[in-house]
């Protein structure tokens, strides 16, 4: 036997025996941390992962004649499929909706029951671990996409039950120090101007002006996710989200507006182009 073909049959094998100790810990994990996978289907790939990987070893490591070689084959086709109809099932009864952020820091997650209706966001500890963080007001009745519109920002736009489109944010990250919580619409307030579009924010409320038309929403229908989105909504379903960009800056201490991007993205069932707007001036009460 060449002996790169030995080493690397070692290094599978231990790539086998590290995931088979992560599943361990993930079992040691739920009770003591309630965390559990971000996503369930990650139990099934893990499983799928670690019988490839000891029966490659095997084949590379161990002098087999060609009977031994088709149980190997056999038994590893067969706990494959095995774990590839279990992660299906699973997901039939336990919905995972997950979309990790575009610089691979993040992951936004929701499990929903399909029997029971209930929809979970959960936030995720060391990438695969997770732990429940807050109910969804809504049953999922039909997942549309889910936006990054930052690297800390995303945004989960579904159907409801009364086929109602509404918005779920995760949010990651923070505008400030971290050590306060401030209110995302106090902190736009003023003009501001994008492609076509502009978004004031007074005293009164925020008000959407686009392409001519004029959209008014008082601030009891608007709802805070984090310290870095808001959702706009009328009728029971969302209309849009208005999240503070990766540059956004402000200083509570001086009378200075804010710096940087607020970002405008339109709640519909299919993939919309978000819009970054730009500070142009104070915006003054209606009354």
């Amino acid at each position: 036997m060449k002996k790169w073909v030995k080493i690397i049959g070692i290094l599978i094998f231990l790539i086998a025996v590290a995931i088979f100790c992560l599943q361990l810990g993930s079992f040691i994990a739920q009770p003591l941390y309630q965390a559990e996978y971000i996503d369930n289907r990650l139990f099934y790939l893990f499983n799928i992962i670690i019988v490839l990987s000891l029966g490659i070893s095997m084949l590379l490591l161990l002098s087999l004649n060609k009977r031994r070689i088709t149980i190997i084959v056999t038994i590893g086709i067969i706990m494959t499929a095995i774990n590839v109809y279990l992660m299906y099932e699973s997901n039939q009864g336990i919905k995972n909706i997950t979309s990790v952020s575009p610089s691979g820091e993040e992951v936004f997650a929701i499990k929903s029951n399909t029997y029971t209706g209930e929809a979970t966001y959960y936030r995720s500890y060391f990438r695969i671990l997770g732990r429940p963080h807050k109910e969804l007001s809504q049953v999922i009745e039909k997942g549309g996409p889910i936006n990054w519109l930052t690297d800390d920002i995303a945004v989960f736009t579904y159907l409801d039950k009364n086929q109602h489109i509404q918005q779920f944010v995760g949010t990651y990250g923070d505008r400030q120090d971290g050590r306060s919580y401030y209110y995302v619409g106090s902190q736009i307030r003023g003009n501001w101007q994008g492609e076509n579009t502009r978004v004031i924010a007074n005293s009164d409320g925020i008000t959407i002006m686009q392409q001519g038309n004029d959209h008014f929403f008082d601030w009891d229908h608007v709802q805070q996710y984090g310290t870095l989105a808001i959702v706009l909504s009328e009728n029971d379903q969302a209309k849009w989200t208005i999240a503070l960009g990766a540059d956004f800056s402000f200083d509570d201490h001086t009378p200075e507006p804010p710096t940087g991007e607020i970002i405008l993205y339109k709640a519909k069932l299919k993939n919309t182009e978000a819009i970054a707007l730009e500070y142009i001036g104070e915006a003054q009460s209606m009354q």
